[in-house]
């Protein structure tokens, strides 16, 4: 039996001839269980073979790996077919291009020559009428109409099969541009991640959104939005807070994706990534995913805003009398954020102390604090702070008093609101110092210095005023002390000495309080103090003496109250000398007996017994006398001699002396 050559694929017999001869083969065909014969005898496979392929179009992108299988069925000839596979390349010279065939796979077209002796490409026979073709690293050249067909090898079989199927090789790109974004915390951090390129339009795309920290090995994930828009926060959304201020965004375009991260905070710095998956509607209803791609990454800083914080360093130098007030100016040229709070606190070097002192504090709530030294200092009480505008602040100290005195300054603190709503320093400055000196008031005491004579007879009164001319204060209080002035025993008047050999002897003193202190020996009971007016003093010295007779001079004490309510000696002033000349009226009895207290007592009270006695003794004498007269008278006739009694006035005072009167006696 003679075999006619198989007719290629391309060179296939006219249908008249096929059924001519189809018609006289009929009988062998059955015989041999052939569906047909040819004309010489050979029976061929009819319209039971097939030859099947892997459902079409097939979507891949590029880079990936396919698996195409190739079935025959219905062939009851020989079990081992000859699966040879092309392709249909429109930008190839010839369109039909042998890329691999089961039997010799050594010369496919040139193109594909190395990647399958490499390996990338290969046909697997999985059984005798089954095969599949493996591409893997598929390129977009890839791209086309693949037939797999089974050509006839044997004389006896008629003609060849195939079948065909169109394998789509798209790339998903997406951006992988690097980008710096440097922003200013509470502004938006913008995210953009955009697919250049997709395998199909009807691609749904899920996107995760990922934070890389130069301490974490891996990115976190921060949000992810699957291939059907529903959203899932990530571990680092969770762990920072983020939720709320996340919002994600797919535009019109269809490839463009944005995350906005709101109110942008310092920790949220970071290298930003987004990783895309393309996924696809099978026709049987199942999604799959054909491609994922990572972008480039977006580095992020976030950073506070630039410090911009500026004080006045204007110098000052402030001098004040005790008990005025002291006005201390704070001025804020520049901040940072209009919505910034500023703290103020000033502070004072005291002199000959190296250490600051805080006085006051206003806080960024605008709430006053004494500092620490408030009690140390009696500031409590006589500061005040104000700020009559926007940026300047003002600290007051009333009622100033020496302890005051330093050199004062104000530090201010800027203050801002993170977006986690937590307050943070970012700024702080000084002003410049302005020194405050506190004096108290000039000493202006001046005493009248006039150099009075006055002479004044004995046991007359005579004055001495003291009179102020000017003091240093209104609120002035004043001690006054008068003296008696005596020169030493042994001083030499004009000598360098005379002053420390003049002897002061108080008098009295009135304290500024209007205490008296002790009255001298000398004068004591013999003092008369007046206060005419708020200058004018007066001592009097009643029944002059002239051992009185001497110099006399009055000191006057000015005395203030500090602010904290403490009197203190600003300065004194002694008056000239007042020249006092007493004048001795002589030596009378009087005088005699009243300057010698025995004389005095012995003359005025010391009588009185021995002229009782004496007067008694008389009487008993005159008594019995006279007795013995009546009875001599009766006796001779003679008449007796009878003395009267003396009369006696006394004064009990010095101021009249006693007058002693004897009368003559009487002879009845």
């Amino acid at each position: 039996m003679s075999f006619w050559p198989p007719f290629s694929r391309k060179q296939r017999a006219p249908a008249s001839l096929e059924l001519a001869r189809a018609s006289t083969r009929q009988q062998i065909c059955v015989i041999h269980h052939w569906d047909v014969c040819d004309i010489v005898g050979n029976c061929v496979v009819s319209a039971q073979r097939q030859v099947t392929v892997q459902e079409g179009p097939l979507y891949r992108t590029e880079g990936s790996h396919i698996t195409i299988w190739c079935n025959v069925s219905g062939f009851q000839g020989p079990s081992e077919q000859n699966f040879q596979w092309s392709i249909y390349l429109p930008s190839a010279p010839e369109r039909e291009v042998q890329i691999v065939s089961t039997i010799d796979p050594s010369f496919p077209y040139a193109i594909y020559t190395q990647r399958v002796r490499t390996g990338k490409i290969y046909v697997e026979r999985i059984q005798g009428n089954s095969a599949l073709l493996h591409i893997t690293e598929l390129q977009a050249r890839d791209a086309g109409e693949y037939e797999c067909h089974t050509p006839n090898t044997d004389e006896r079989y008629f003609g060849s099969y195939s079948a065909k199927m169109n394998l789509i090789v798209t790339k998903l790109q997406v951006s992988k541009s690097k980008r710096t974004i440097t922003l200013v915390e509470n502004r938006p951090i913008q995210l953009n991640c955009s697919v250049k390129s997709q395998t199909s339009l009807n691609s749904h795309f899920a996107v995760l959104w990922y934070v890389h920290k130069p301490s974490d090995a891996d990115g976190k994930l921060i949000l992810k939005t699957t291939h059907n828009s529903a959203f899932e926060y990530g571990t680092y959304a969770e762990e920072e807070g983020l939720r709320g201020r996340l919002q994600f965004e797919r535009h019109m375009s269809g490839g463009l994706f944005s995350l906005t991260v709101q109110r942008a905070q310092v920790s949220d710095s970071g290298s930003y990534y987004c990783h895309v998956e393309e996924w696809l509607l099978s026709p049987n209803y199942a999604w799959y995913k054909l491609a994922e791609e990572v972008s480039g990454r977006t580095e992020v800083t976030v950073k506070r805003p630039d410090a911009r914080l500026k004080l006045s360093q204007a110098q000052g130098n402030v001098t004040v009398l005790e008990t005025q007030k002291v006005e201390l100016e704070c001025v804020v040229l520049n901040r940072t954020s209009g919505a910034s709070r500023l703290s103020v606190e000033w502070h004072v070097w005291k002199p000959n102390h190296p250490e600051r002192e805080t006085v006051a504090r206003l806080s960024r709530e605008a709430t006053f604090h004494y500092g620490e030294q408030v009690a140390k200092n009696h500031w409590k009480g006589r500061l005040h702070l104000e700020s009559p505008s926007l940026g300047v602040y003002r600290l007051i100290i009333q009622n100033t008093a020496v302890q005051d005195s330093g050199t004062y300054n104000c530090l201010v603190e800027e203050w801002l609101l993170s977006p986690s709503d937590v307050w943070y320093k970012r700024a702080e400055d000084s002003s410049g110092q302005t020194i405050v000196t506190v004096l108290r008031p000039d000493a202006t005491l001046q005493v009248d210095t006039v150099v009075p004579n006055v002479t004044v007879p004995e046991k007359s009164p005579f004055q001495l005023d003291c009179n102020i001319l000017s003091r240093s204060s209104q609120e002035s209080r004043f001690a006054v002390a008068w003296y008696a002035l005596r020169t030493k025993a042994g001083g030499k008047k004009g000598s360098a000495l005379e002053e420390e050999e003049i002897e002061r002897k108080a008098m009295l003193s009135v304290g500024p309080d209007a205490v008296f202190g002790p009255e001298g020996n000398h004068w004591e009971g013999r003092l008369r103090f007046q206060r005419l007016s708020p200058v004018l003093y007066r001592l009097t010295v009643l029944q002059a003496d002239p051992s009185d007779t001497g110099n006399y001079s009055c000191r006057v004490e000015e005395w203030l109250s500090n602010p904290q309510k403490e009197w203190y000696r600003l300065t004194e002033e002694e008056s000239g000398p007042i020249g006092i000349q007493v004048l001795d009226t002589g030596s009378t009895l009087q005088s005699i007996i009243c300057a010698n207290d025995a004389l005095f007592y012995f003359v005025f009270f010391y009588p009185f017994p021995i002229f009782g006695i004496l007067i008694i003794t008389i009487l008993l004498v005159r008594f019995k006398t006279r007795n013995s007269s009546k009875n001599s008278e009766g006796k001779n006739g003679v008449p007796l001699l009878w003395i009267k009694e003396p009369h006696l006035n006394y004064s009990p005072t010095c101021l009249e002396p006693p007058v002693l009167s004897i009368h003559p006696g009487t002879i009845d």
